[in-house]
Formats: C-alpha cells, structure tokens, sequence
C-alpha cells in the first residue's frame, strides 16, 4: 500500500489543468514532469540533508560525453582483473571470476550504458586468455568454458539493465500471476 495520502478532488482537478497543459509527445512530457520533480525537489521541499538515493539525479541525454564513461570502465576492468587474477591464484580454480566480473560488468552496463557493460565484458574475456588460462601472457585458442564465461558477461550486460528498467512492470507481472495461482481463501485446496 502507498505511504502517500489518497489525493483530494482538489489536488486531482489542479493535476489535470497542469496535466492539459503537457507537450502532445509523451516523451517530451515526461521530461517535462521529470523538471518539474527537480523543481520540486530544489525549491518547494525543505532543504536538508537527504540519503543518497532520494537525490534527484538529472538525466543525461544522447549525445552525452563518452569520455568519462569509457574512463571508468577501464579503471574498473584495470582495478579488477588483477584482484581476480589473485583470487585465481590463490583458490586454484579459474571460474572463480565469474560471481566476481559478472555482477561488474552488468553494474558497468546499468550506470554507463549496455555498450560499456559489453566492452567490459569482451575486455574480460581476452584478459581471461591472456592472464588465466596457461600458458600466461600468451593468447590461446579459446575454450568452450572461456565462451561460454564470456557470453555470460554479454548477457549480464544487456539483460540486468533492461530487467532493472523494467522492474516496476516486472514485478506487476509477477505478483499478479502469484495472486492467479493462489488459491482463493475460503475455497477447498485442491488433493
């Protein structure tokens, strides 16, 4: 249940004269909706601290700066595979990168776009050959294991993004087929 208070007659009539005024498209209606929660969030609201991820966070459209984001994706692929190739080292067995880069990948893939999250990925993958798998520093024919861990990585790039967009419309889904296979109460169980 929401934690918001049920909205007045008032509050509904001064929603649709603000919604009447809305662009057609409605993408550039969401933007709009979008400014206005910044707007209510930097001047109407009280100022005080707030936890992090209550913030508003502005949106960067298309063409945004590549540059940073390529940056931090290879600062990530720099930090990790080295901490990967010890824990490799030191446990003995190579698919110990896998709970390890998977989830890294994805994350790159839903702060800095799928492209990144797959860059990271392919970048794991040739490191994997060319760190992990004997003879080291040399590149060798890939494994059915080494493809198979990096169409891993690909997938945790497009698919995570996409569920966590669409999280809201998952869970709908979910929770209402859950509620259809529930047995009503009061009604004989089946058996």
């Amino acid at each position: 249940m929401s934690s918001r208070p049920r909205s007045s007659d008032a509050n509904r009539h001064l929603a649709l004269q603000l919604a009447i005024q809305l662009p057609a498209s409605p993408e550039d209606a969401r933007q709009v909706v979008d400014e206005l929660a910044v707007l209510l969030e930097s001047y109407i609201t009280p100022p005080g601290p707030r936890p992090l991820w209550q913030r508003q966070v502005l949106a960067l459209d298309p063409p945004y700066r590549a540059g940073p984001a390529l940056f931090w994706t290879l600062a990530l692929f720099l930090l990790m595979m080295p901490i990967v190739t010890a824990m490799v080292a030191l446990v003995g067995i190579p698919t110990i990168e896998v709970p390890i880069m998977g989830p890294v990948a994805a994350t790159c893939s839903i702060v800095f776009r799928r492209r990144y999250g797959v860059l990271f990925g392919a970048l794991v993958g040739l490191a994997h050959n060319l760190l992990i798998v004997p003879p080291a520093l040399e590149f060798s024919q890939p494994t059915t294991c080494e493809l198979v861990m990096g169409c891993c990585y690909v997938c945790a790039a497009i698919v995570v993004p996409t569920a966590a967009k669409h999280s809201a419309a998952l869970r709908a889904a979910a929770m209402s087929a859950c509620v259809r296979l529930a047995p009503v109460p009061g009604s004989p169980s089946p058996g």
